[in-house]
């Protein structure tokens, strides 16, 4: 019966050995298929063995190895199994006669390997019989299972030129070996997608290089879209945030073009917002230094952008870009594109949405969209991007989905295209063989605080994993805490967690416990849900390449061991699980290594007393003092660094006031209250005297005398600066 499809092979009463090699060889040429199961191939190779004179086994170890094989191998290479198993054979012999020193070179050489197997004159009838390309098929198999990083899992010459073919504009290094440039491919490929196994078969992909091919990515994309939009975030988690900003953005663009001297405020407001993440934060932070740094050309050049002239977006953005300097977002017209994007809100949030490089190639990727070009100046990606969503929306509505505006598109395509890793775009186009460093001395410039100091809290972070930035109001501990986390975070805003701790939160609301729900059909009751940390610490294990952060704002606000519950032990032993107090039987958990923790600790608040010795043994404790390092001095390189140096006095102002406050320590004032957009003398009286004085008069409870010792006018004049 069987024996019948190994009959060219002709192996009649041969000897044992030659049975054991037809074995081996059929072992090898199954090792390739996924089309048959692991226990069909099996038995197949029995099958030969049981015929031999000596009959023998797989190896046990060799069974497993069968299954589920390594992809696609077509008909061909199921009815015709004699040439492929023969050009096994015969490429084993050739093997034996090299010798080993040649055998390790070409093992070392994926294209000296390639070319010895390419270059087999066949000895067998079987194999002269066919033509040279017959066993091609197992040929090319053979290069990707010896070498995988090398040749594609891509078993047909046709269907690799085709790739080629179609994706010719990512080989950027001429050659005529389809395998090179396959490898260039991939690479680019990776830049852009997220690839697992088999990645030239993807429907998405292979829609793109194989015409045969029936498939519409837009049936996927819009199905997904649906499933977005059915699940009721679009508005909460997308539109309303960004609709925010859009606004806030509209109000600054109305400051600027009605010449308010105000206008930097107006629009660092739409910055600050607490769900800003359309920018990466380091272009963020270059643009806002650009911003307090040259005021009358950035103000020229958002006038040029939001002008009431009735321009295209593509005058808009030319104007934007001729007058927006090179030097500060540097790297390809992706990043600054971001940046203008963003700014576009202001004119309307609902037609000139964000933009991403990123996320929108991942977009065309999908559906096979038109790729701008490589050097595409900022308008024409704009411009591209702009088409993609309108396409989007005439796709969506033929399949049933009608979406309003452009914000809208936007919004579901970010999310369609599944969670993407925030890097900067000027790196868009690099070559990232090492994950990328934190910027630390952009940081640093950025807050005004030595290198050194960021570096050394980034130190105690990995040793300790957990630190406390501690001291008076107004030093910067909560900023400075999230501007660090972020920056450690590589600018990934899903790897930061806030929270506030008050005496009124509780352990259910940071780790676990019972919350009011409504059920499907509409009965209240109770459900276990997880609280700040446990998410945090989700999404941390979820992604253990990444460093995670968990800032807790006033940690000595809460009620410490009733918060913490056995997370004290955790935060010592993170390579213990524990069951926590709701959890299943038997359900335990751990926090993960890679997940940060950065309190913050007002020392004037006498509640700092209850913060007991079993949670200071477990963080390191920085300190954030006006008069000590890294504060020291502050206020002044701020205004410096502003273009206040006429403001200087109110440095000499704060150090007095401290001066007289020395005997208390903790009742410092901090450099914060002063650091505002264009500080003159009214907003020096009004922080001074709603802010500062009543702050000192709480601190000096029962020494009401003192008070006139901290009055403004008199300690200006203490101080040298000016006259009252």
């Amino acid at each position: 019966g069987g024996r019948t499809l190994f009959c060219a092979f002709n192996l009649g009463d041969s000897p044992a050995e030659v049975y054991q090699l037809m074995g081996e060889a059929l072992y090898f040429h199954l090792l390739m298929t996924s089309a048959a199961k692991g226990d069909t191939k099996r038995e197949r190779v029995d099958r030969v063995l049981s015929w031999s004179p000596a009959p023998v086994e797989i190896p046990t170890e060799f069974v497993d190895g069968l299954s589920p094989g390594i992809g696609g191998v077509g008909a061909h290479f199921n009815v015709q199994p004699q040439f492929h198993v023969g050009f096994v054979i015969e490429f084993a012999e050739r093997w034996k006669e090299i010798g080993q020193a040649e055998r390790q070179s070409l093992l070392s050489d994926p294209w000296a390997f390639k070319c010895f197997a390419n270059k087999l004159e066949f000895r067998s009838r079987t194999l002269k019989a066919g033509k040279p390309t017959t066993p091609s098929v197992q040929r090319e198999g053979m290069l990707h299972l010896v070498f995988p990083d090398a040749f594609e899992c891509v078993f047909s010459i046709d269907q690799k030129r085709k790739i080629a073919s179609a994706f010719k504009r990512f080989v950027s290094k001429p050659t005529d070996d389809v395998d090179a440039q396959l490898t260039q491919i991939r690479a680019e490929l990776e830049k852009r997608y997220k690839f697992g196994d088999h990645k030239f078969y993807w429907p998405e992909i292979r829609a793109q290089w194989d015409d045969k091919y029936d498939y519409d990515p837009w049936d996927d994309f819009v199905s997904r879209a649906k499933n977005f939009v059915a699940s009721g975030k679009l508005q909460s988690q997308e539109i309303e945030y960004k609709t925010r900003i859009g606004e806030k953005l509209a109000a600054a663009r109305k400051s600027v073009l009605s010449g308010a001297d105000g206008w930097r405020g107006v629009l660092e407001e739409a910055f600050k917002d607490r769900d800003f993440n359309l920018i990466s934060w380091r272009l963020m932070e270059h643009f806002r230094r650009w911003l307090r740094s040259q005021p009358d050309a950035a103000l020229n050049a958002l006038t040029a952008l939001w002008t009431s002239e009735n321009l295209s977006v593509e005058e808009r953005i030319l104007g934007f870009s001729d007058r927006f300097p090179a030097d500060v977002v540097k790297g390809a017209a992706g990043s600054r594109m971001s940046v203008i994007a963003t700014l576009l809100m202001g004119v309307s949030a609902a037609s000139y949405p964000p933009f991403r490089i990123t996320a929108f190639n991942r977009a065309y990727m999908r559906v096979g969209y038109i790729w701008p070009d490589r050097n595409a100046s900022e308008s024409e990606l704009y411009g591209r991007a702009l088409s993609f969503l309108d396409t989007f929306m005439q796709e969506a509505a033929a399949r049933g989905l009608t979406l309003n505006n452009r914000l809208e598109a936007q919004s579901i395509v970010w999310r369609v295209i599944g969670d993407y890793s925030v890097v900067d775009e000027e790196d868009e186009f690099e070559d990232e063989t090492h994950p990328p460093e934190p910027d630390l001395d952009a940081l640093a410039a950025d807050l005004l605080l030595p290198v050194e100091f960021l570096r050394e809290v980034d130190d105690l972070l990995k040793e300790k994993k957990q630190v406390i930035f501690q001291g008076p109001p107004g030093t910067g501990k909560t900023y400075a805490a999230r501007a660090l986390a972020r920056c450690l975070a590589l600018g990934d805003e899903d790897a930061v967690t806030l929270v506030q701790f008050h005496p009124s939160y509780a352990y259910e609301d940071f780790v676990q416990g019972f919350r009011p729900t409504l059920s499907d059909d509409g009965q209240a009751g109770f459900k276990i849900q997880n609280g700040a940390l446990v998410r945090a610490a989700e999404r941390a294990r979820e992604n253990p390449g990444a460093r995670h952060f968990l800032i807790i704002d006033e940690i000595n606000r809460g009620n410490l061991a009733k918060v913490f519950g056995e997370l004290y032990f955790l935060l010592e032993y993170r390579d213990e699980a524990v069951e926590l107090q709701y959890s299943e039987s038997g359900e335990k958990f751990a926090l993960p290594e890679n997940l940060h923790i950065i309190g913050t600790m007002n020392t004037a608040d006498r509640s700092i007393a209850l913060v007991d010795l079993a949670l200071r043994r477990r963080f390191y404790f920085v300190e954030f003092h006006p008069d000590k390092y890294p504060i020291a001095g502050l206020l002044r390189r701020w205004l410096a660094e502003n273009g206040l140096s006429d403001m200087a006095w109110v440095a000499g102002v704060v150090d007095s006031a401290n001066e007289k406050l020395s005997d208390d320590p903790h009742a410092a004032i901090g450099p914060s209250y002063f650091m505002r957009e264009n500080l003159d003398d009214a907003k020096v009286k009004r922080a001074w005297e709603h802010g500062v004085l009543p702050y000192i008069e709480e601190r000096l409870f029962g020494e009401s005398e003192r008070l006139a010792e901290f009055a403004l006018d008199r300690l200006r004049q203490e101080a040298g600066r000016g006259d009252a």
